[in-house]
């Protein structure tokens, strides 16, 4: 089951570049976690990569977090403002707590 057909961030529709991503790991997920809808974003493979990568993620409101080792000139090629957000479920929320303290990349 999936809950969205475009990028949570940008909209990119085409299927073929969506990435369903889990927010807290595959392999630091128990079995429901795994399967929990609320554990997903659909993202386009910049945002994917950024977003595994702990480059990005979003504070409870959905309103992106940007890693300070991400500069001017990366953010403009990656599709990264401060003013993007998505929409986020209560579940969403208690993932992205998990994603922020143990993925989020702030300074290295």
């Amino acid at each position: 089951m999936c809950r969205y057909s475009h990028c949570c961030l940008c909209n990119v529709t085409q299927k073929d570049f969506l990435i369903a991503s889990h927010i807290k790991p595959w392999k630091d997920s128990d079995e429901n976690e795994r399967l929990d809808i609320d554990n997903g974003l659909l993202l386009c493979p910049n945002h994917d990569k950024a977003f595994d990568r702990g480059y990005i993620s979003f504070d409870d409101n959905g309103l992106i977090i940007i890693s300070d080792e991400l500069d001017d000139t990366n953010r403009v090629f990656l599709n990264l403002r401060q003013d993007m957000s998505i929409k986020l479920t209560d579940g969403n929320r208690e993932y992205l707590k998990y994603h922020r303290k143990n993925i989020m990349v702030i300074n290295r």
